[in-house]
């Protein structure tokens, strides 16, 4: 039984005009489901930059950071709420847990009831860590630390992490592996410095890779894509 949480961008779940693509939720429930079929455990984290970007202050109004964050937040639990009942009326088990609860919809965190819900149910996770000025990649590594996942994917719009933008520079180049060090040390943007700094704390490895090829979720589940694995 491998338990794994995968950290999914807001902006995936977009596709022209429609905020929530029927399609790409339909690619996400197929994989999943294989995995969760295969025994594997699955959390997720969904950001929500399809809807608003907090850090980004995209209202054009300057607006304060502690204001801004908590509508991403509140992105957040849309995205997983749809994410759950696409989920449900596959006829896959899936609960939701946010960083605060939501009335009667979204529980609490509860550390232990999730370990125990896992085993059983995909866990999306909303709301974030639950505080400004962090990101869902933060609470993507907060979130694989408290339910003991053995790898966090991160599933980004490039095969792995480059020395510079691959989509700017002919010459840039992937790596296949490297350390939580040599990632903080030379600011590689894939995810923020929180995020590694904790994943080289708990020693969780990360596997980033392109979500865009095919079956990108199941094949990374088990390192069979091309990307890039950040560990110790």
């Amino acid at each position: 039984m491998q338990r794994i949480l995968l950290k999914l961008s807001g902006e995936y779940l977009q596709e022209g005009t429609e905020v929530c693509a029927s399609q790409r939720l339909q690619n996400i429930q197929e994989q999943v489901a294989q995995l969760h079929h295969h025994n594997f455990e699955i959390g997720i984290v969904v950001g929500g930059g399809n809807i608003f970007r907090g850090g980004k202050h995209n209202l054009g109004i300057g607006m304060d950071r502690c204001l801004a964050d908590p509508i991403g937040m509140a992105a957040t639990w849309v995205n997983a709420l749809t994410l759950q009942a696409y989920f449900l009326t596959q006829g896959i088990p899936a609960k939701v847990y946010g960083a605060q609860a939501l009335g009667t919809v979204i529980p609490a965190f509860q550390v232990e009831r999730v370990r125990w819900d896992i085993k059983t149910h995909v866990i999306i996770f909303a709301g974030g860590t639950g505080h400004p000025f962090f990101s869902t990649d933060t609470a993507a590594a907060l979130r694989a630390s408290e339910i003991q996942a053995t790898l966090l994917l991160k599933a980004t719009k490039v095969d792995g992490v480059y020395d510079k933008d691959p989509k700017k520079y002919d010459d840039a180049k992937r790596f296949d592996s490297l350390t939580y060090h040599e990632a903080l040390a030379n600011q590689y943007r894939v995810m923020d410095a929180c995020a590694f700094a904790l994943c080289m704390e708990q020693k969780l490895p990360i596997f980033i890779f392109n979500i865009f090829e095919k079956d990108a979720i199941i094949r990374a589940a088990s390192k069979q894509i091309k990307g890039t694995l950040i560990t110790a």
